[in-house]
């Protein structure tokens, strides 16, 4: 049996009904809001001063953006160029530090004069993202003497240490 919308419960039912609506429209507002916020945490603008290989593709010195490339995934990353709209989509694995990291970190790995982009690292956690290591980087690691990590940040060289090619970073 249905009341009239004149009657007591009906206007109360009505009213039920429209804070439902409501609070169903914030809720949605709030966590559309909140994904984009991440997302737009997770994306870095930096400048490396130098060209580099991710992959198979080299890729020059300039000002890039990394981030993930897709908002519910952080496997598959994306680096682009923002002037020449250069880019690489590439996969990545988890790893983790000891510490907290308190800005955007990119770990390259240096033979010669080749920079490899090795690992990313994003503020305000101890997790980054790993690249798998390309067939022509592996080569050199195998043959080459000693291999360079580089740590670039806003274009920023901060540690540069030299490696046997048998040791690990992490």
């Amino acid at each position: 049996m249905e009341l009239p919308l004149n009657s007591k419960e009906g206007k109360e039912g009505n009213m039920k009904k429209q804070a439902l609506k409501t609070f169903t429209m914030w809720s949605l507002l709030l966590m559309l809001t909140a994904v984009t916020v991440s997302a737009q945490s997770e994306r870095s603008k930096i400048t490396i001063p130098f060209s580099f290989i991710v992959g198979e593709k080299t890729l020059p010195a300039g000002e890039y953006t990394v981030e993930p490339n897709r908002r519910d995934s952080d496997k598959f990353w994306l680096v682009q160029n923002r002037d020449s709209r250069t880019s690489c989509l590439f996969t990545t694995i988890s790893v983790r530090a000891n510490q907290t990291q308190e800005e955007t970190k990119l770990v390259f790995h240096k033979y010669g004069d080749q920079y490899f982009l090795s690992q990313i690292w994003t503020p305000g956690g101890n997790t980054g993202r790993e690249l798998l290591m390309p067939r022509w980087e592996r080569e050199l690691a195998k043959n080459a003497i000693e291999r360079e990590k580089v740590v670039v940040t806003r274009g920023v060289h901060l540690e540069r240490n030299n490696l046997r090619p048998a040791q690990r970073m992490r």
